[in-house]
């Protein structure tokens, strides 16, 4: 994951993911075996990446990846891993070219897939914030564009208008040209396909220019994480929509969570100090997918061992995650999620489990 560069907050994968195996290991472990845990920076950069993964795996010898980031850099391995027979759990990265064609080496992801959650966003905006026209603003690259498509694919099935498609680079710093063309282009709605840095600088650009009257809903990986308050400004992030599968530790509905609330601890005590919403959930909750998948695995632990655990997961809600859920013609792990709005100083559920069915393309509201 990258530790370093303008994406470096999704080191905190990695701290999410050392919380949780530290705690497993200080319990005994599973099946009384230690998990070794290593993680490289990879910079946010394919090439970059690749290096890691070749040290992970000629000369570490890993046995599997667990919630590697960035779409590109994973997507630049799917060949080497399917080539070393190194198999990638819960990656960091909601791509649909890991899950459809299903993918023999990539099981799950720690977000929720880029495409579902896009066409989740833009049922909700049509039919729950009376959205008319729609300004998407993506990240152009591998991540950014599968919502863009998701956009396309969808928005004939709505009666609302896609009135302005802004790309940005992943490095840009000044988003005050982007801000003007959504301003120019009369929207009501923005979709954001964002990380964190570029979702906080241009809704500080939209503030800059009055333009507050707008729905704004940003990407997972970029809007629901208590951080985004520290980024853009508490004023100016307030009233922002995002989309989570696990809850936010703070916010009403994750009081009595036994399972959120073990996190806060592990991850608080060993991290004090640290934002603890968002992204090291991501690493903490892809944690306990593997390790439930280890302890279902059994003492003979081999790749096959390990896929029959896996697809043995049907709505698993035992961690944190809303529901974990694999099959053989089913990669994607995660298919479910809620939508969130950061409101009184925190992000809030403000939806019930939205449910996308990756057949039927389907979607329903509990």
């Amino acid at each position: 994951v990258a530790h370093s560069g303008p994406q470096a907050i999704y080191g905190q994968i990695a701290q999410g993911i050392e919380a949780y195996i530290d705690y497993v290991n200080e319990n005994g472990g599973v099946h009384g075996r230690q998990i070794k845990y290593l993680s490289y920076d990879g910079e946010y950069t394919p090439a970059v990446a690749m290096q890691q993964a070749q040290r992970l795996v000629e000369e570490d010898g890993v046995f599997l990846m667990l919630g590697s980031d960035c779409t590109p850099c994973n997507t630049a391995l799917m060949d080497y891993y399917e080539q070393q027979g190194v198999l990638s759990l819960m990656a960091s990265s909601g791509a649909q070219a890991f899950f459809d064609p299903v993918n023999e080496y990539f099981f799950g992801s720690s977000i929720a897939n880029y495409r579902i959650e896009t066409s989740v966003f833009y049922d909700f905006a049509v039919n729950e914030l009376d959205a008319k026209k729609i300004a998407v603003v993506y990240q152009n690259d591998d991540y950014g564009k599968e919502g863009y498509e998701a956009v396309l694919a969808v928005q004939d099935n709505y009666d609302a208008e896609v009135v302005a498609e802004v790309p940005y680079v992943a490095n840009a710093e000044d988003f005050t040209t982007h801000a003007q063309q959504v301003r120019e282009s009369g929207a009501d709605t923005v979709i954001m396909l964002a990380t964190p840095n570029p979702a906080a600088k241009l809704k500080q650009e939209f503030h800059n220019i009055g333009l507050s009257d707008i729905n704004y809903i940003v990407s997972s990986v970029g809007g629901n994480d208590l951080s985004q308050y520290e980024l853009a400004g508490e004023e100016v992030w307030e009233g922002t929509y995002s989309a989570g599968s696990i809850p936010v530790p703070n916010a009403p509905e994750a009081k009595g969570n036994e399972a959120i609330e073990r996190y806060v601890e592990l991850y608080t005590e060993k991290f004090p100090g640290e934002n603890y919403s968002g992204v090291p959930q991501w690493g903490y909750a892809a944690a306990e997918v593997l390790v439930e998948a280890l302890e279902r695995a059994g003492e003979d632990l081999n790749y096959e061992t390990l896929k029959e655990a896996l697809y043995s997961f049907d709505n698993w809600t035992e961690g944190t995650y809303a529901g974990v859920t694999f099959g053989p013609s089913n990669h994607y792990g995660l298919t479910s999620l809620f939508m969130t709005r950061a409101q009184n100083g925190t992000i809030e559920d403000i939806s019930g489990p939205i449910h996308f069915d990756p057949e039927t393309q389907e979607i329903t509201y509990e």
